[in-house]
């Protein structure tokens, strides 16, 4: 779930006060920083070269104009088992899942079942005072005052330890706020966390029900869970992260159970064509109208990290037209992604 530190000291991921999508800002880069120029005529043996060079294992993906230009898979999945990247790979997907509860969030207030300006108090019983009048808008918009990760010192680990859904209400409660909320602004993933409960409470289904029936089963996204779950895939179905080892191999359906320390803001697996059908099926399908499909039709861009090795970058501009999606599963070094995270959008701005 958390972006690697040395990721963080260089791009800052950030609300955007117009709507709850993410976006990267760019910090000044240091001298000695890489920059390559990637051209149109070269662009597939530049890739193929930076991601030999980098050591990456992973997808990469660009689109111009609607037209695909480079789709294209790296290394080994399971370097053991000689078993090589596929395009419909699957990997974890850091806190991409943001997106997912966005939806969830949104679909349930066209179908009249609750209202961003809801509060804490319309869900939860016995909220003390400094957070009763907390609404959903401000959790979705990074202005809930609530800290960014719900985990604690004892939980053994920071995403994979389990807690319920009871436990994580109670801590919602009892955590103190690190400002009145509508007074601040910071990204929350707990705040998400605490829209999947809402989904849950509203719907009376399971976050991850609400979302397969929804979403993922009317999208064809067949290939995108929660941990713990495999989806009917094979183990070899999945790419093996390089980071901390959680199970053999280092794959999601060996982590545990989703844990409602990230469920609504991580905790999942996806594939580079599930991610791409979601925002399709989103946006043009019907499903959301157009006041809820505008925050994601506007330029956007996402880097989303896991302590298991897993990267996920993706651009995209206004109605998907240019796109670029970089799935990695193991890098040279911590932090290699950077060096084609800002090619691609200026590449893409600029074609």
């Amino acid at each position: 779930m958390r972006i690697p530190l040395p990721l963080l000291s260089r791009l800052l991921v950030l609300p955007l006060l117009a709507g709850p999508t993410m976006v990267l800002a760019q910090e000044e880069e240091g001298e000695d920083a890489p920059i390559i120029e990637l051209s149109r005529d070269t662009l597939e043996a530049q890739i193929d070269s930076y991601m030999a060079e980098a050591g990456n294992t992973g997808i990469v993906f660009v689109a111009i104009d609607g037209e695909t230009v480079l789709e294209k898979s790296y290394g080994m999945a399971h370097e053991e088992l000689g078993v090589p990247v596929r395009l419909d790979t699957a990997f974890g997907i850091g806190s991409r899942p943001i997106d997912f509860t966005i939806a969830a969030i949104s679909l349930l207030e066209q179908r009249g079942q609750l209202s961003q300006d809801d509060t804490l108090a319309d869900y939860l019983e016995n909220v003390p005072a400094d957070r009763a009048g907390m609404t959903l808008r401000q959790m979705m918009t990074g202005q809930s005052g609530l800290p960014d990760f719900p985990a604690n010192d004892s939980d053994w680990d920071d995403d994979l330890g389990w807690i319920d859904r009871a436990e994580f209400e109670r801590r919602t409660l009892a955590i103190p706020l690190i400002f009145a909320p509508g007074e601040g602004e910071e990204h929350s993933h707990w705040a998400f966390g605490m829209l999947a409960a809402i989904v849950e409470r509203v719907s009376g289904q399971s976050y991850a029900e609400f979302l397969r029936e929804n979403f993922f089963d009317p999208a064809g996204m067949t290939r995108t869970g929660d941990y713990g779950d495999n989806r009917g895939l094979a183990f070899t179905d999945f790419a093996a992260g390089d980071g901390v080892q959680r199970g053999v191999p280092n794959i999601p359906p060996n982590w545990g159970p989703t844990s409602w320390l990230v469920l609504g803001s991580g905790g999942m697996f996806s594939t580079l064509g599930d991610l791409r059908r979601f925002y399709v099926y989103i946006t043009t399908s019907g499903v959301l109208e157009p006041r809820y499909t505008e925050l994601f039709l506007s330029e956007r861009a996402g880097l989303d990290g896991s302590e298991r090795g897993f990267e996920l970058f993706s651009f995209s501009d206004e109605n998907f037209s240019d796109q670029a999606y970089v799935m990695l599963s193991a890098s040279g070094e911590e932090g290699a992604i950077m060096a084609i995270v800002r090619p691609l959008m200026r590449f893409l701005r600029e074609n």
